[in-house]
């Protein structure tokens, strides 16, 4: 891509932040998330492109404000992935790792996924291939030791404290590697895998769409992933089809979900994260701490801006 576009979407996932942070604790779970969805979406209008919202995963919601079928001042046609809030309800109940994202890719590079159930493995550069997703969790975490050089004992497994996890995560105490539990916020959960900053590995079921959006981060930032959709019934794979996903079996990689390197991802905290900072308000202001990455450059940047208010927020 001859434009930097993170440094356009970045702008889109700040103004998300600002305008969901001013609601944090303030226990509305639907409000606090439509008010982003609408912040974000307004803000990625003014590109001048022919874009795309794909993989969302609120698409098609009664109570949720839906993203525009196009989107954009014209311009090249473009795939846009925009989880305006991740984490809503913990940062409604004023809890932590509420972060907004944005990807932006040529039109056909990301692949759509159906909104199902996935199980993820994800590390980092240092890891790389050799977790593979048919082996128990506990293979995959000693082989993440080794690789690392680290004792098991040493190894951080972040892990999603759902219920459903219920089995993994015995297994993963009984081999005595150290986990890190989140209530929500995957996509932070293997960011923070990738960098291998507060964590080794990221196991666990979360979502198709976040899979897509954690390879193109990967894409740019480096790491491995491998991620399985889980069907229950018929219906699944009839919707699995509709994206063109027939292998029900198939273990999805980095390349099967994003297939190009003209891609670049931006993300803001809402809240502390695993990943990054929340907003921070200040008498005449507010502080936030962003990413921007892309694939082609490997460019990686970390931003800390300041964002003055005159009388109001402009948000």
């Amino acid at each position: 891509m001859d434009t930097n576009y993170g440094m356009e979407i970045v702008r889109a996932t700040e103004i998300a932040a600002l305008t969901a942070a001013r609601e944090q604790g303030l226990g509305n779970h639907i409000e606090i998330l439509n008010h982003a969805r609408s912040a974000i979406a307004k803000t990625l209008n003014r590109l001048h492109i022919n874009g795309s919202i794909i993989n969302d995963r609120f698409k098609n919601r009664d109570d949720l404000i839906q993203m525009p079928a196009t989107i954009g001042q014209g311009g090249p046609p473009m795939d846009l992935v925009a989880v305006a809030m991740e984490a809503h309800h913990s940062a409604a109940d004023g809890g932590n790792n509420a972060t907004s994202y944005a990807v932006i890719a040529p039109e056909g590079v990301i692949q759509s996924v159906p909104n199902l159930s996935m199980y993820k493995i994800v590390v980092g550069p240092e890891v790389g291939n050799v977790i593979d997703i048919k082996q128990p969790p506990v293979t995959n975490v000693k082989r993440t030791a080794r690789a690392l050089g680290k004792y098991t004992e040493n190894v951080t497994v972040c892990i999603l404290n759902k219920s459903r996890h219920e089995q993994l995560i015995k297994e993963v105490r009984q081999c005595g590697a150290r986990i890190k539990l989140i209530n929500e916020g995957e996509i932070s959960g293997c960011l923070s895998a990738i960098t291998g900053e507060k964590a080794d590995i990221y196991i666990g079921y979360g979502y198709a769409p976040e899979g897509a959006l954690v390879a193109a981060a990967i894409n740019c930032l480096g790491g491995y992933f491998e991620g399985k959709i889980f069907y229950e019934n018929d219906r699944d794979k009839e919707e699995a089809e509709k994206h063109g996903i027939t292998d029900f079996h198939k273990t999805f990689r980095v390349q099967d979900l994003v297939g190009s390197k003209e891609i670049a991802i931006a993300a803001t905290g809402i809240t502390d994260g695993e990943f990054l900072e929340g907003v921070r308000f200040t008498s005449n202001g507010a502080i936030t701490s962003s990413f921007i990455a892309r694939a082609e450059t490997k460019t990686y940047r970390q931003l800390k801006t300041t964002h003055f208010f005159d009388y109001k927020p402009v948000f």
